[in-house]
């Protein structure tokens, strides 16, 4: 949660609460062995993408991140669409999530380094095509 900026303000047993300087609604996040439940995962990545998609009544500015968990590989992927090949694994979905924000950061980096084209962020999920 912390690479997303969101702050712990308090926590209850299994049950954190997290709070942003600009997402009006608090988050719960309820632990089970060590990670958040997916569907709170889900929750927390489509409030943020709202958020964002929202803010200030300006286009989104910044990549759509996905994030799953696959069997296949036994974890959490992380992915940023816009960006080819920009994915990463976690053993946690915000392990996966900071992992891509790094990624993010080199991807971008190495692009501008070499002279290549960075493409603008485009993707948006289904969820938001009516918004």
């Amino acid at each position: 949660m912390d690479g997303l900026g969101f702050g712990l303000k308090r926590d209850s047993g299994s049950h954190h609460i997290y709070v942003h300087s600009e997402v009006p609604e608090l988050i719960n996040l309820q632990e089970v062995d060590g990670q958040a439940k997916p569907y709170q995962v889900r929750q927390v990545m489509r409030l943020v993408e709202r958020v964002r998609f929202e803010s200030r009544g300006q286009p989104v500015k910044d990549y759509h991140i996905n994030c799953f968990y696959s069997e296949e590989d036994g974890g959490w992927i992380a992915d940023i669409p816009d960006l080819e090949a920009c994915s990463v694994f976690g053993q946690s979905p915000q392990e996966a999530v900071a992992e891509v924000l790094k990624a993010k950061e080199a991807w971008l980096a190495t692009a501008t380094a070499e002279g290549r084209s960075i493409p603008p962020p485009t993707y948006r999920p289904a969820l938001y095509a009516a918004h």
